[in-house]
């Protein structure tokens, strides 16, 4: 594919497949335009609207995030590259990202900040360029659990190797990661039946991004293990980048290998021994418990077992969501002990889905007026491993307890 060498002149000219037009992003209006490059290339940064942070601020974060992408895939192939910023209506919590044609489209709300999830939503959305579609025909459902679960797993790692994430913020993520994997209701359905159910059952949405985020660690141990340290996860992916661009090269158009399990299974089992490729099979098509590896961050960084509380709003979501009302509370709740009552109405409200241990902020209204109820969505107990990084040892000497990765 060929494209202009300035995204914004006022005439431009294209040779390549009509469906890049169609993904184009073509951005008009009062941007603030800045022309910096990740390994030489050009990286044209458009901006609109007042912010929080700078707009200095946002571009640093652009490049260490693209940059980094482009180092893990040994791929900086791009005549341009366009990353657009916009505000939404909202004040605040409503962050929207997509990657289109050599180009990114990042809406936020006006008074957010650069925030670990409008970060993670960049790195995410943008490392899609190569998972799946630089690897071949994206996949449906049942391949989920490595399109969009070991993107999650690398936008961590990618805001971590950049330089964005610290190792004791790294660590936290991750135990977020095992902790919504081992809370997920379902965890262990099979595969077969996640693909089945996941456009139908809303509860479904995010098992497979878990689900595959725990694998991608899990994988990554193995590997590493069974090649001393030779090959990584890293590898496994770039085969498969491979493998599409020497079928591309074949056939002299757009790679056409569909993104299947089975063939990532056998790609990765170069690299694993046999018991590790009989696990990786049963982990991936049963659904059976994946298990969080012991050295997988550092010396620093020990696996243990945690009691965590589960999710447990107290109230029923789907009335909260949809009517912006207090319904179904239990008096044996945190919710009924916060002073949540039925028939309550909510103005605002803050939540970290899925996280027991982030405080629920709702402000109700009540006969005496506008209250502010805050508690934690806790609810019974489970054992989950989780990290626990040696603060110590990481005050005294940050770089000695740094990843292998």
């Amino acid at each position: 594919m060929r494209g202009p060498k300035i995204t914004d002149d006022r005439c431009q000219s294209f040779r390549g497949a009509w469906h890049d037009v169609q993904d184009a992003l073509f951005a008009g209006g009062d941007f603030r335009i800045r022309r910096i490059a990740v390994a030489g290339k050009p990286l044209i940064v458009a901006i609109r609207g007042k912010w929080s942070f700078t707009d200095d601020e946002w571009i640093g974060q652009v490049q260490k995030i693209i940059g980094m992408e482009r180092t893990i895939w040994k791929d900086n192939d791009f005549p341009y590259y366009l990353v657009t910023l916009a505000p939404l209506d909202q004040e605040r919590g409503s962050t929207g990202g997509t990657a289109l044609t050599n180009a990114f489209m990042m809406h936020l709300s006006r008074q957010d900040s650069l925030s670990y999830v409008v970060l993670s939503t960049l790195a995410h959305e943008t490392f899609h360029t190569w998972n799946p579609y630089k690897m071949g025909r994206p996949g449906d459902p049942s391949v989920y659990w490595f399109q969009e679960g070991f993107t999650v797993y690398y936008a961590d790692l990618i805001l971590f190797r950049g330089g964005v994430l610290s190792l004791p913020e790294y660590v936290e993520h991750t135990n977020e990661k095992l902790r919504d994997y081992a809370l997920a209701p379902e965890r262990n359905i099979s595969n077969e039946e996640l693909s089945e159910r996941y456009s139908k059952d809303r509860s479904l949405n995010k098992l497979p991004y878990w689900r595959g985020a725990v694998l991608a660690l899990w994988l990554d141990s193995q590997i590493r293990r069974a090649t001393r340290n030779r090959k990584s996860l890293d590898t496994l992916m770039l085969d498969l980048v491979h493998q599409a661009s020497e079928r591309q090269r074949a056939r002299h158009k757009k790679p056409d290998l569909p993104v299947t399990t089975e063939r990532i299974l056998q790609a990765a089992a170069k690299y694993l021994n046999v018991d590790s490729r009989r696990r990786l099979r049963q982990y991936v098509e049963l659904g059976e418990t994946i298990p969080a590896p012991e050295s997988a961050l550092g010396s620093c960084v020990q696996l243990r077992t945690d009691m965590i509380p589960s999710f447990d709003l107290g109230i029923d979501e789907n009335t909260l969501r949809t009517k912006k009302l207090v319904a179904g509370v239990r008096q044996d709740s945190e919710a009924f002990k916060a002073g949540l009552r039925d028939g309550q109405q909510i103005i605002v409200s803050s939540i970290y889905w899925n996280d027991p241990l982030k405080p629920v902020k709702l402000t109700v209204h009540t006969a005496e007026g506008n209250r502010i109820l805050q508690y934690y969505p806790r609810g019974s107990e489970s054992a989950i491993p989780q990290y626990h990084l040696d603060t110590s040892a990481y005050g005294a000497n940050p770089k000695a307890c740094g990843l292998d990765h």
